[in-house]
């Protein structure tokens, strides 16, 4: 660059002296003209060069200084939803800690002094209130952060007197009220109160428990004011719901401790209803011991001499008076019977008979049974089968159980018509194979389903025509119950009517049966 400098200085100077030299040295002088003129073009062709680099260098600069800027402000954006997505992130874990505070409250009221001064610095706020509503313009504070008793009466008068209570409650939204934006004196005021430029207020309406009002505000910057609002919305409604399960749980609580209270009450009235029954039974039983020992007396008095009568002993009678005398007797010792069931029913509702435990043979049991029952199934032609299923022993009492299946098999007898069926059956209980289930089943007329569940009871007699047909006083099925549950086992029935009836008698084993 220097030496095209150079040349360009000598062309001058040659140009400049042509005048004045001579002609070999003109050519001299013109050599160097040429080539000053040609480093002149060399020269620019280079500043040229220069210049349109410096463009492009610029041009570079101002690019990479917008990037710059650009990539400052994208910096400065992420840094404030950083900053916004810790205080979201902050806010719901610090929702996530008072959720699992309020669980630990088992009254409504108390959930409304959960609000501290740590759970509202959790949210991003610094100034509180959450009430309870006491009336339809009333609210009673029961947390107060970052503000005095005082001023929460102050605002608490500002809300009612202004109206903006009442437009509170019947938003479903949280209203947000900002110092920028404010539209009434009543909120402008109210951030005054509050000593912020930002609140939300949110109603608390749970679907059971009382209803409430919760009041944030917040003194930093509102940017994130819509963020504010529906955390406080999310807050607002986790009070509800946790509101209306305290409620609930309080609700069924009290209804636990009436219902324990009235079923221990009603325990105690069963319990002196029961020693009551327990004394007039007791009582019933001794005064039919005592009447029956009485009438058998006199009984045997009349037995015995309508016996002498009808043998002759006081001279020879008519037949029309020996019919009349056999009638006494008969009568007589219907009554006997009579007498006898109720002082067995007596006895053994007091305790006083004793069952005996032992193996009875099967063979010696029915060779009995049928020594007795043999001419009535004979006179109506019955076909008698027993099902021993290969048992050989039952366990009990033989006078008591002999009376039990007498009693039961006189019964079908009665009610089975001539060249009917009855059936005897002994097998072990499927269920229970310490159990022995013994059943007689009969062909006749069945009994009706209404006179199933009181067929045991004490001097019940079916209405049905057929059963009034047949003798009877109502106490051996119920003299049969006493019999077996003395024994510790139960009998039922089964009836379809037109098919017949069977009895189900199921006694202890007691290791006394073998197979």
């Amino acid at each position: 660059m220097q030496h095209l400098w150079s040349l360009l200085i000598v062309g001058i100077v040659s140009t400049l002296a042509m005048p004045f030299i001579d002609w070999p040295w003109r050519g001299v002088a013109l050599f160097l003209i040429l080539g000053s003129l040609g480093g002149l073009a060399l020269l620019l062709s280079s500043f040229h060069r220069q210049i349109a680099e410096l463009d492009r260098l610029r041009a570079a600069y101002n690019q990479l200084d917008l990037q710059a800027k650009l990539v400052i402000k994208t910096d400065i954006e992420l840094h404030r939803t950083q900053e916004e997505l810790d205080r979201r992130l902050a806010s719901l874990l610090a929702l996530h800690t008072l959720g699992r505070q309020l669980q630990l409250s088992e009254r409504p009221d108390q959930l409304f002094s959960k609000l501290d001064v740590q759970t509202v610095a959790n949210f991003g706020f610094s100034k509180g209130l959450l009430g309870i509503c006491t009336g339809s313009e009333a609210v009673e504070w029961r947390s107060l952060v970052g503000l005095n008793e005082p001023i929460a009466d102050r605002i608490h008068k500002l809300l009612v007197g202004s109206g903006l209570y009442a437009k509170l409650m019947e938003r479903r939204d949280p209203l947000l009220i900002q110092a920028s934006v404010a539209p009434d004196a009543t909120q402008r005021q109210l951030l005054q109160l509050l000593d912020v430029p930002m609140a939300v207020l949110a109603r608390i309406t749970p679907a059971a428990g009382p209803s409430g009002l919760l009041v944030l505000g917040r003194a930093g910057s509102a940017i994130t004011a819509k963020a504010d609002e529906e955390l406080v919305a999310i807050l607002s409604n986790q009070l509800s719901a946790t509101i209306a399960n305290s409620a609930l749980y309080e609700s069924a609580w009290n209804a636990q401790q009436e219902l324990e209270r009235k079923v221990q009450q009603r325990t105690h009235e069963l319990a002196d209803a029961n020693e009551e029954l327990i004394r007039l039974n007791k009582a019933k039983s001794n005064f039919v011991s005592a009447v029956s020992h009485e009438l058998r007396t006199p009984l045997a008095a009349i037995k015995g001499y309508a016996s002498l009568l009808n043998n002759g002993q006081f001279g020879e009678l008519l037949p029309p008076q020996k019919e009349r005398l056999g009638k006494i007797e008969k009568h007589s010792d219907l009554l006997t019977q009579f007498i006898n069931n109720l002082l067995d029913i007596a006895r053994i509702e007091s305790g006083r008979v004793t069952m005996e435990r032992r193996a009875i043979s099967l063979d010696e049991f029915l060779m009995t049974l049928q020594d007795i029952i043999r001419p009535q199934m004979d006179a109506k032609h019955i076909n008698y089968i027993v099902e021993r299923n290969g048992l050989t022993h039952i366990f009990g009492d033989s006078q008591h159980l002999h009376r039990v299946f007498m009693n039961l098999m006189s019964n079908a007898i009665k009610y089975t018509p001539e060249n009917g069926e009855i059936r005897f059956g002994f097998a072990r209980d499927k269920t229970d194979k310490d159990k022995i289930t013994m059943s007689i089943a009969d062909n006749g007329c069945g009994i009706p389903p209404d006179d199933l569940p009181k067929l045991f009871q004490e001097f019940y007699r079916s209405a049905d025509p057929i059963n009034q047909q047949v003798r009877g006083t109502g106490l051996g099925l119920a003299l049969v119950k006493r019999i077996v549950e003395a024994h510790q086992g139960k009998i039922w029935v089964t009836s379809e009517r037109g098919k017949g009836s069977t009895f189900f008698v199921s006694l202890p084993a007691d290791g006394g049966v073998t197979a």
